[in-house]
Formats: structure tokens, C-alpha cells, sequence
């Protein structure tokens, strides 16, 4: 008897499981064969994206991966937010199926080969927008990326009005668009990928265009997003070739999101930051950026092959970097000039794009420095160099000293001096030259615009007697 209700509830509990199986898979089935039309009552349901979605073709599996192509997004006004020509997402069946659409639903999207734009506001919070004409710039060389707009001549006061009166136009022909997404409320639990797309950032006053942007997060609104992306090259407020970031960004920490990013800035064109009109010279930047994300901040290095400023030609520059939202800082930097090293500190102001270098030079060598003027010898020197964003507006000041040397056939035992060099203009004030015998003193030399006027140049004897005074004439 017992034998025969064993075999019996076998026979029940296999065609049972047997059942469950065919009907989840009808179901799925269901699923797969109607997708185009649950997406499109999906989306027509949610909420969190305002205006239409549609897609030109669905192809759904049973286990709830989706395949489209051809999706639009249009705002409330009919205009194009977001084009996908392919991606793929993964939802949950039941949710679906029972018409129970929320904001977890979607587990994982991937979109490919799209051109996306955000926002970004004070507090970091995401607006999907749509793309500027700038857009179709990412596709060109970087030189047509550059702004156009000249600060040259302006002071710090007018350059931060500049700014202000951008932002201000900005946010006014923005401000209609910033409220396509709403998240408010609502929980996101899904990993986000981008494949091979362009990317367009607004974020206060800078703008970023992001070509072959390759993107993975991992989000949950209730715990943290992990993030990882790389691009190509880029453009808008700065150019280069290519960021690189990694790192997580922690949604339960504080009222602001806390981040902690490792970011990596390749190959910037000097010029995008404003330091220096024809100044091309590339640097790359690594940074560690920490704090909430309204005001993060963070310290990283710096590494350039050359940097050309007027009157110096710097090779291997590397340093440190401290970013505090306003300012670069810049310390701890080594570079070779002429033969020697530099070693320097300054800083960087994003806002009027003005910087400022101070530093001091060990060995130059003059015969790199002034090819063709016959004086051989090395130098050290300290260096006060500040700029408003050009050659014309870049300044610089020290004091040198050499060692023994030659100029011609005459041989020295030392030069030192001040100097002073702006546009086209180099001053050299209370120079003395020794010699075996009797020192050469004089009070000014300065060649401005190619031209070379002389203050009176004295002899002087081992005791400091004047033997003899030559006058330009």
C-alpha cells in the first residue's frame, strides 16, 4: 500500500512540475512573440521618461533579454532626445507579464553606436537632453573643436562676467529641456552600458563632447553605482584624446552622493584651458577625485613631453596637482629647460583661466638657450612667470647668476643679473660680468622689438676703481 501512494505521488509531483514548466514556457513564449507590443505598453505606462518611446523592431527571448532597434525618444514637444540605432536590455518576465511596471523592472540596458547628452545640475542629479549641433563636431579633428571666443585683453573682473553672462544663457535656453528624466522617488537597480557612442556633458559652464565612449555601470539607488568608463577623443570646454575613470559613487552616504574617482585626463590641449592662444603642447592628468558630488575635490600628477612658453622650452615636465573646484595647484613639478632642470610650483584659475609659475633653473645651458650668441657657460636662475591665457600677456621676472665660462674667445669666471621679459621685450638690469682682472657692470640692457639699447657699461678693477666707461651712442 505504501509502495503504491509513493509511486502514485511521484507520477502527481513530475506531471506537476511538468505542467509549471509548459506553462512558464507559454508564457515566455507569449512574452517573446507579443514584445513589440508589451514595449510599447510599457512605455506608455512608465513614467520616468517623459514623452514617447518607440522602437522599429523588438525581438524578445524567453528569458526576458529584448533586442531593439531603431528606438526614438521624443520630449513632450516632439523633439528628438535620444536615437539608438541598436542595444539590447533585460527586464523582469513576471513583471511584465503581470503588468506590474516599476522602476526596477529593467535589470540592464545597453545601447550602441547612439549619441547621448546629459545634464548634470549643482547636485549631480542626471537630465537626458537633447544633443547640440557641437555633436557632430566629435566626428572631426580636434583643431575644429576649439573656442573661438577670445579672452585676450580682458581683466579678471570682465573674464568672470564673461562667464557669468554664458551661464546665464546657457541655463535660459536650457532650462525648457532639463526635465525630460524623473527619477524622484523612485528606486534603479540595473547595470548601464554604453558601446561605441558619443557622449555630451552640460555641467555649470562647461560642456564636453565625448567621441567612442565606452561606458559600465553597475546602479542601485539604494546602496552605491559602480562606474568604469574610456573614450577617444574629446571636445567642448577642454580637448584631448581620450578619459579614462573608475570608481564608485556612494547614494547612501549623505544627502549629496559621496564619490571616490580615479580619473584620467589624456593628451589636453594647453590651448582648450586657456593657457595660451597658440600654446598646443598636450598634457595628461591623473587624478583622485573624493567629496560629495556638488563639490568634489581631489590631488593627482601631471605629465607633459615638452611645454613651449615664451623664452623657455621645457622637456619631461612631471608634477603633482591639487583640484579644489575653483583652482589647479601645481607643485612639486620637474622639468629639463636648456640642458638643466627646473624644479617649480603655481597654480591655475578655471574661472579667468589666468596662471601663474614660480621656479627655479640648475645648469642651463646658454648655448641651447641663445643659439648664436657665442656665450657658453651654465646658468642658474630663479624664475616668477604669470599669464592672462597668451604670448602678449605672459610675464616673467628672476634673477641669474653662471658659472665660468666663455663668451667668444674671452673667457669669464661668472655672469649674474636681473631680468625681466615680456611681449618682445628683455630687460637685463644690474648685470656683472667677471673677468680675470677687472668685472664689466652695467645698469640696464634690453632688447625690445628687436632692438638692443645700452645703459653706460664701467670697468671696473680687482679693487672696485672705475678704469674706463663705454656709452652707446
Amino acid at each position: 500500500m505504501q509502495k503504491w501512494l509513493f509511486t502514485r505521488w511521484k507520477k502527481v509531483l513530475a506531471g506537476s512540475v511538468l505542467l509549471v514548466i509548459i506553462v512558464a514556457f507559454l508564457i515566455l513564449e507569449f512574452f517573446s512573440r507579443g514584445a513589440a507590443a508589451i514595449f510599447n505598453q510599457a512605455m506608455m505606462e512608465q513614467d520616468m521618461l517623459k514623452g514617447d518611446i518607440t522602437a522599429e523592431k523588438i525581438t524578445a527571448h524567453i528569458n526576458g533579454h529584448v533586442e531593439f532597434s531603431q528606438l526614438q525618444w521624443h520630449d513632450p514637444n516632439g523633439r528628438l532626445i535620444l536615437y539608438v540605432p541598436e542595444g539590447s536590455f533585460v527586464v523582469r518576465p513576471w513583471d511584465v507579464i503581470t503588468g506590474h511596471i516599476k522602476s526596477t523592472t529593467m535589470q540592464e540596458l545597453t545601447i550602441r553606436n547612439a549619441a547621448v547628452a546629459v545634464h548634470l545640475a549643482d547636485d549631480m542629479s542626471v537630465d537626458f537632453v537633447r544633443t547640440s549641433p557641437d555633436m557632430q563636431k566629435v566626428k572631426e579633428k580636434d583643431e575644429d573643436w576649439q573656442e573661438k571666443v577670445s579672452l585676450v585683453g580682458k581683466t579678471a573682473e570682465e573674464r568672470k562676467k564673461i562667464g557669468e553672462r554664458r551661464r546665464k544663457r546657457q541655463a535660459e535656453r536650457m532650462a525648457r529641456q532639463w526635465s525630460n528624466f524623473d527619477r524622484e522617488e523612485k528606486k534603479i537597480r540595473m547595470k548601464l552600458k554604453f558601446e561605441d557612442c558619443r557622449l555630451e556633458v552640460f555641467h555649470k559652464d562647461r560642456h564636453y563632447l565625448l567621441s567612442k565612449a565606452n561606458l559600465m555601470a553597475d546602479i542601485n539607488t539604494d546602496d552605491d553605482m559602480k562606474l568604469e568608463v574610456s573614450t577617444g577623443h574629446f571636445g567642448g570646454t577642454m580637448i584631448g584624446n581620450g578619459v579614462k575613470l573608475k570608481g564608485i559613487v556612494d547614494f547612501d552616504a549623505a544627502e549629496v552622493p559621496l564619490a571616490d574617482l580615479r580619473i584620467s585626463f589624456l593628451d589636453v590641449d594647453l590651448s582648450s584651458m586657456g593657457m595660451g592662444i597658440n600654446l598646443h603642447d598636450k598634457v595628461t592628468m591623473d587624478t583622485h577625485l573624493t567629496g560629495p558630488l556638488s563639490d568634489i575635490h581631489g590631488e593627482g600628477n601631471l605629465y607633459m613631453e615638452e611645454l613651449h612658453i615664451p623664452a623657455l622650452k621645457f622637456k619631461n615636465v612631471s608634477g603633482k596637482i591639487n583640484y579644489d573646484g575653483e583652482k589647479l595647484i601645481f607643485t612639486e613639478v620637474l622639468a629639463g629647460v636648456y640642458g638643466g632642470q627646473l624644479t617649480a610650483a603655481g597654480e591655475y584659475d578655471l574661472d579667468t583661466r589666468y596662471y601663474r609659475i614660480d621656479g627655479k633653473g640648475t645648469d642651463l645651458d646658454t648655448k641651447e638657450a641663445l643659439p648664436g650668441s657665442d656665450l657658453s657657460c651654465k646658468v642658474d636662475l630663479d624664475i616668477h612667470l604669470s599669464s592672462k591665457g597668451s604670448g602678449r600677456e605672459t610675464t616673467s621676472y628672476g634673477s641669474m647668476i653662471s658659472g665660468e665660462g666663455r663668451y667668444n674667445i674671452w673667457p669669464f669666471k661668472c655672469i649674474s643679473g636681473n631680468f625681466r621679459q615680456g611681449y618682445r621685450d628683455l630687460e637685463f638690469s644690474d648685470v656683472a660680468i667677471k673677468f680675470a682682472g677687472f668685472t664689466v657692470y652695467t645698469d640696464g640692457l634690453r632688447i625690445k622689438d628687436g632692438k638692443l639699447t645700452l645703459q653706460p657699461i664701467k670697468f671696473h678693477d680687482t679693487a672696485g676703481n672705475i678704469i674706463a666707461v663705454y656709452e652707446q651712442e
